[in-house]
């Protein structure tokens, strides 16, 4: 008896059928039949009762299931585990995410995977994030890192694993009035338009303040939290981009209510690999 017999023995038992089971194994029916055969000399008992084209288990067969159904559960097992120790010794994670995410909030946890698994290699590419949904489906990246929900998702799995918080942000002291620190940190720096948090912190900014009477533009966020650094102006941004600022007292913050999800997306119906898994642990633990 080999592992091919007991293949074709429980296909052919699930489907009722020596052809079903042929197509589902990607084998012919003559094949199929063949193996079958093969085990019911081996043995020496009929396994299956053929009466036209309906198909059912004897006796022997019924019981013999039993035991082929553990054997080949338990080899799939085992060949995961060998898979999944192939993966210990070498993998790679590739990994997509916009600018801000790929910056600002992936690294801690890519430092902390390399010090767990020294032998798996990650890979982290950045592009805008409405081209990362293509990056999956082109088999580019194993996971993508977006702020807010994907618009293009039917495809994929989404996990929320935290929120960024959006803040007001300035030089100097802050009063609990918006409006009257504009004013007085003047002018006010829109983030860029095609930043990761969309446009719904202009629901905080009094209606006056608009992009078109902006007299100055800045198109990334780490150039609007250098220009505040430096004194200039005021603006939105994520609370993780100036945490040092903050803790220095560089600069000063007040939360405007608006939360931005960050969420973790990989194709749905695909067997992520070992590595990946591991890389995805390591997320979960230290966001718990």
């Amino acid at each position: 008896m080999d592992i091919q017999q007991f293949r074709a023995f429980r296909e052919v038992a699930r489907q009722r059928s020596f052809s079903g089971a042929a197509k589902e194994l990607f084998l012919s029916q003559p094949a199929v039949s063949r193996q079958v055969a093969s085990l019911e000399a081996e043995i020496g008992l009929p396994l299956f009762v053929r009466m036209g084209n309906n198909i059912s288990l004897t006796d022997p067969g019924r019981r013999l299931l039993i035991y082929v159904d553990d054997i080949l559960h338990k080899l799939d097992q085992a060949e995961s585990v060998i898979r999944d120790l192939k993966d210990l010794e070498s993998g790679t994670v590739t990994v997509a995410a916009d600018n801000y995410l790929g910056k600002y909030f992936l690294p801690r946890f890519i430092g902390e995977f390399h010090r767990r698994y020294p032998n798996l290699q990650l890979r982290l590419i950045t592009h805008p994030q409405e081209s990362l949904v293509n990056l999956l489906a082109d088999g580019q990246a194993d996971l993508a890192f977006f702020c807010g929900e994907p618009k293009e998702n039917l495809s994929l799995t989404l996990e929320q694993l935290c929120t960024e918080e959006l803040c007001f942000v300035a030089p100097g002291t802050l009063n609990p009035d918006i409006f009257s620190n504009i004013e007085r940190n003047t002018p006010f720096l829109f983030p860029p338009e095609m930043s990761s948090f969309g446009e719904d912190y202009k629901y905080a900014l009094p209606e006056s303040v608009n992009r078109t009477s902006s007299p100055i533009a800045i198109e990334s966020l780490e150039g609007i939290r250098t220009a505040l650094i430096g004194g200039f102006g005021c603006s939105i941004l994520p609370k993780n981009l100036i945490l040092w600022e903050l803790e220095k007292g560089f600069l000063e913050s007040m939360p405007i209510g608006v939360e931005c999800p960050v969420i973790l997306a990989y194709p749905k119906d695909t067997r992520l690999a070992h590595s990946v898994l591991l890389f995805m642990g390591v997320i979960h633990k230290m966001l718990s």
